[in-house]
């Protein structure tokens, strides 16, 4: 059973990378919790709740032609009936206008199985200076 959820998470992580490389808002939002308690903090901007969270994926999509994100390594541990994930990832980037960019992060989050599906509760991402 505990190795059961690690596993289901390190396939959940995938599913949430292919979403954003497909632009796919609902699919990305489908990862995130559905609740106002939801925090994001990506890069220093603290987002509270899937809407906000929405919001802000979909201006994401809306300012790049692509996007590919990649999980570089990863590591996660039980913590009660969730699985707190740490690793690095990188974002490529195709802005609509401008050239190509790479960024790199260092994140953490927290997922839980609710309603029979694993969800991000808590997701926090800070860029790594180049």
């Amino acid at each position: 059973m505990i190795n059961n959820n690690l596993v289901e998470v390190k396939d959940f992580a995938q599913r949430f990378c292919d979403a954003f490389g497909r632009k796919d808002l609902d699919g990305v939002m489908d990862c995130f919790w559905d609740s106002p308690d939801l925090i994001v903090v990506l890069f220093g901007n603290v987002k509270r709740g899937a809407e906000a969270v929405r919001a802000d994926t979909a201006q994401m999509f809306e300012q790049n032609e692509s996007i590919k994100l990649t999980v570089n390594e990863s590591s996660s541990v039980l913590v009660g009936d969730a699985v707190m994930t740490v690793g690095t990832a990188t974002y490529e980037l195709k802005p609509k206008n401008g050239p190509s960019t790479q960024i790199v992060e260092v994140w953490t989050d927290l997922a839980r199985k609710i309603d029979g599906r694993w969800v991000y509760v808590l997701d926090q991402a800070t860029m790594v200076p180049k």
